[in-house]
């Protein structure tokens, strides 16, 4: 009983759960950025001594930060994301979107009534030049029989 009652209230806010703000956020980050760039002038220090045992050393605790370093910012990210995709800036982007697919809508529709009147606009035209061709070829052909006639009744005569 009394290990677990330890090991309850031993456990740290971040394994709780406990949500932390973005300016807390911030500070984490750089507190490790600088502890990160101490460890590098350490690891510089190290190698000019020669002394490999303690450069191992450095080197997995500068691993440590560099994972906590990343996580921190993942974290960063989620939050940005987060506030950015909150009820209100959904709304706002719920209305873009309806605005533009609106507007999307009716250009569409507009595209589709010109295609339309255009098309039938050259159906009337091709079908008044199919007229105006039967029409001349029928001429055509009525002066060529007459004119084959004539030459007939000549060459008769």
């Amino acid at each position: 009983m009394l290990k677990r009652f330890k090991q309850r209230f031993q456990a740290s806010p971040l394994e709780e759960g406990v949500v932390l703000s973005t300016k807390e956020i911030k500070e984490i980050h750089l507190d490790l950025t600088q502890q990160l760039h101490k460890l590098e002038e350490a690891i510089l220090r190290v190698i000019d001594r020669n002394n490999y045992t303690l450069l191992s050393d450095l080197v997995v605790e500068r691993k440590r930060i560099s994972i906590a370093i990343d996580i921190v910012e993942t974290t960063l990210d989620q939050t940005h994301r987060r506030r950015f995709f909150s009820s209100t800036a959904i709304a706002k982007l719920t209305t873009k979107l309806d605005d533009s697919l609106t507007s999307i809508n009716n250009a569409s529709k507009n595209i589709t009534a010109n295609v339309i009147n255009r098309a039938a606009k050259g159906l009337a035209y091709s079908s008044q030049l199919s007229g105006k061709m039967q029409h001349s070829l029928r001429q055509s052909s009525t002066r060529l029989s007459q004119l084959s006639e004539q030459v007939i009744q000549q060459t008769k005569e």
